[in-house]
């Protein structure tokens, strides 16, 4: 597909609210990992957190993990697909590669004998973008797994019954 001058800045903008967001996680800034999403965005991680609404709630889901349940991580987004809807939304699908260094005390000592595994999560965040005052940011967010090693949560599986049921220009 060929992109105008202008669609190749915004897709370099996007593509950088996603390595910022990684950043931003993996260096414990909940306050500004919300700010790459809208003030009425819609979260849905799978498992038991399908359905997150609004910034703040997405800044305390954010907070629970960088600051209470892992003590580090490293996010990887690769493979970034992007879909202009028009000029002020697009839709894009990004694999991500998520390590997870556990803290301890949140969990049952009995369980895990010989220490908190470290945990990864594998998948893609299927996200819709939208323009906010010249800044692209996350309106939608939909993370589906495609494999973990050692997860200590449920997930939610990427739906392989159609072929290119992931695309950004589908969802």
């Amino acid at each position: 597909m060929p992109y105008t001058t202008a669609q190749l800045s915004d897709l370099q903008d996007i593509t950088d609210v996603l390595h910022g967001y990684c950043r931003a996680i993996d260096d414990n800034r909940p306050d500004d990992v919300a700010a790459f999403f809208t003030e009425d965005c819609v979260l849905d991680y799978g498992g038991d957190y399908t359905h997150l609404v609004g910034r703040p709630l997405a800044r305390r889901f954010f907070a629970g993990g960088t600051d209470r349940l892992y003590r580090r991580s490293a996010h990887h987004v690769s493979n970034i697909e992007v879909a202009f809807v028009d000029d002020d939304a697009a839709n894009s699908c990004a694999y991500v590669n998520a390590w997870h260094e556990f803290n301890v005390d949140q969990f049952d000592p009995a369980v895990f004998t010989e220490g908190m595994p470290n945990a990864w999560i594998y998948g893609r965040y299927l996200d819709e973008f939208v323009r906010v005052d010249d800044v692209w940011r996350i309106a939608r967010r939909t993370f589906r797994a495609m494999g973990h090693e050692k997860w200590q949560s449920p997930v939610t599986y990427i739906d392989r019954s159609h072929a290119g049921g992931t695309s950004p220009s589908v969802d």
